[in-house]
């Protein structure tokens, strides 16, 4: 019984003959009996719905306690996660400096591979120009003896291989500027890739800690309403156990006034038998008494650009329509598509919000920017948990962002999606087509 309904009751109960008593001349003893079962079975209907209320608020106790059980958990993660992320932060600082020690040392070694570089275009200009392979065979033919062709030989042979050094320490060198630039390239990606995962599960810890506290909020709202429900109940009770004892004391004083009339009827029938025998045998008259009757009453106590972002069919159009939650009229703010399977980005853009709602569920807000002189941002709503995106992400168009599920204001597996020029609604039919 709600509040209105306990106050309503209340109130004719006060109103009515019952709240001020009962008398002989107000009701028959039979009336009183009836009025005095019909608070009884009343007072039992009564602590019937005190003890579910009792119930009720038991059961959302242990609900409010098991929701901050999973709020402590929530926070622990959220705690690992954040010191994940600072772990990921100063691994990417590091590689940053170890970015520009690198740039530093292949500066530097960049400097020695040009100087490499002219002494071999300055020899090869040189044999090119001033000794060519005629001047060093006459350098050798003009040794004065065998000895002396030799050591010629030698001296050629070690310019000759002293080139081919330096040649290949250059190729080993800028292999080297090259490999050292690949790998460290190949770390930082990998370690933004890591930390852009971690602030993803970050958001969706936090989506499910807001979900969890909208939920704790309305477990708190049920109990304070049902202790307000429960309280009122107990108070309408008592006023039935008093209207109740006040019957009871009535009826005893019935019961007593019906005694006594009886007393004095049975006294005065008495006396009126001897005065007829008096009568009979002194003038032979005979009489007759007529009984008396009384009548009982009852008393009743009355009471395009833009792609399809999931597969499946439109179940519910953009505009007005009846509630599938309340059973009223009210604006659907956009398109329903009823299925399941992966949710998509309907365009390339930034993702603004990817939290928990307590209207929408786990929802996706995606800023696309300025299109045809519009701002334009989509809305996916009532997805499952474990969001694939967080805000501050560029996704692509066709990119996955969660799955379609049935969270927040929601009659079955489906996805909500809004579409927005400049803060307002329209159609999204007018993007994804029909």
């Amino acid at each position: 019984m709600g509040k209105k309904h306990i106050a309503l009751f209340s109130s004719i109960l006060l109103l009515s003959p019952i709240a001020g008593g009962f008398t002989a001349q107000a009701a028959t003893l039979e009336e009183l009996q009836q009025q005095k079962d019909a608070l009884q079975l009343e007072t039992n209907t009564i602590q019937s719905q005190i003890e579910e209320k009792s119930n009720s608020l038991n059961t959302l106790e242990s609900e409010k306690a098991n929701l901050e059980t999973k709020v402590n958990e929530l926070q622990s993660q959220l705690d690992e996660l954040m010191n994940r992320l600072a772990t990921q932060e100063q691994k990417l600082a590091d590689i940053e400096s170890k970015i520009l020690e690198l740039q530093a040392e292949i500066e530097a070694l960049q400097v020695v591979i040009d100087q490499r570089t002219e002494k071999l275009n300055t020899q090869a200009r040189y044999i090119q120009t001033d000794a060519g392979v005629t001047d060093i065979a006459s350098m050798l033919l003009s040794s004065e003896n065998f000895s002396d062709l030799v050591g010629k030989i030698t001296v050629v042979s070690k310019i000759v291989t002293a080139n081919k050094d330096i040649v290949e320490q250059q190729e080993a060198d800028q292999q080297k500027v090259e490999d050292s630039k690949v790998a460290v390239e190949e770390e930082k990606l990998a370690a933004e890739a890591l930390r852009q995962d971690i602030l993803i599960s970050k958001n969706n810890v936090v989506a499910q800690k807001t979900e969890i506290d909208i939920q704790i909020a309305q477990v708190i709202e049920n109990y304070e309403l049902t202790e307000a429900e429960k309280n009122g109940l107990e108070s309408t009770r008592a006023d039935l156990a008093a209207q109740t004892e006040t019957i009871s004391n009535d009826m005893v004083a019935e019961e007593t006034r019906i005694a006594a009339e009886r007393a004095a009827a049975e006294q005065a029938a008495s006396e009126a038998a001897a005065v007829a025998a008096a009568a009979t045998a002194a003038n032979n008259l005979t009489a007759s008494a007529a009984p008396t009757t009384t009548a009982s009453s009852s008393y009743t106590v009355n009471s395009s650009g833009f792609i399809k972002p999931a597969s499946g069919y439109y179940s519910s159009p953009f505009g007005y329509r009846l509630s599938p939650i309340t059973g009223g009229s009210e604006l659907h703010r956009g398109q329903d598509i009823a299925g399941s399977g992966a949710i998509s980005a309907a365009q390339s853009g930034t993702v603004v919000t990817a939290t928990y709602h307590a209207s929408f569920g786990y929802y996706v807000v995606i800023n696309h920017g300025t299109i045809n002189g519009v701002t334009v941002e989509t809305l996916y709503a009532h997805m499952q948990p474990g969001l694939l995106v967080a805000p501050g992400q560029t996704v692509s168009q066709g990119q996955q962002i969660g799955i379609m599920g049935t969270t927040g204001d929601s009659t079955g597996v489906h996805l909500h999606f809004e579409v927005h020029e400049n803060g307002g609604l329209v159609d999204p039919l007018n993007y994804i087509g029909g």
